[in-house]
């Protein structure tokens, strides 16, 4: 028997619980974190996407196309270096905030945890999609 099928029998999580986790757990220890930062770079839009993001996550507990889009948004409004490079419209922002601020460092650091959460996430998904096609 395969550890997704072991998982959602035993009522420990579901699989697609089990692949959320690591994301679901960032956004929970780090919500506070990645709200003011998304809005000091993108603005109350931004923040208001990582509520957003929580909110879905929080129901669905599962990884859909639209959360991975969130994601995706939320990791390139915190990526500062790719943000100025691209030109996007929230760049007027990040050209307030002082090269030398540590804050950049720490956004930079969140935007990394982020980055291995989602990656981390979807690893496991790949994993529960490869144990599903495996005869027991």
């Amino acid at each position: 028997m395969n550890i997704s099928r072991k998982m959602a029998k035993g009522g420990l999580a579901s699989p697609s619980e089990f692949a959320v986790k690591p994301i679901l757990f960032l956004f929970t220890q780090k919500h506070s974190e990645l709200w003011h930062s998304t809005r000091l770079l993108g603005g109350y839009e931004a923040a208001r996407l990582v509520d957003q993001c929580i909110v879905l996550l929080e129901q669905e507990h599962a990884l859909d196309d639209r959360i991975c889009l969130m994601l995706r948004q939320i990791e390139a409004i915190l990526s500062v270096e790719e943000s100025a490079a691209r030109h996007q419209h929230y760049l007027g922002y990040f050209a307030v905030i002082d090269p030398c601020d540590p804050v950049l460092e720490e956004i930079r650091l969140l935007r990394e945890d982020l980055s291995l959460a989602i990656t981390e996430a979807e690893n496991r998904q790949s994993w529960i999609v490869s144990q599903k096609n495996v005869p027991e």
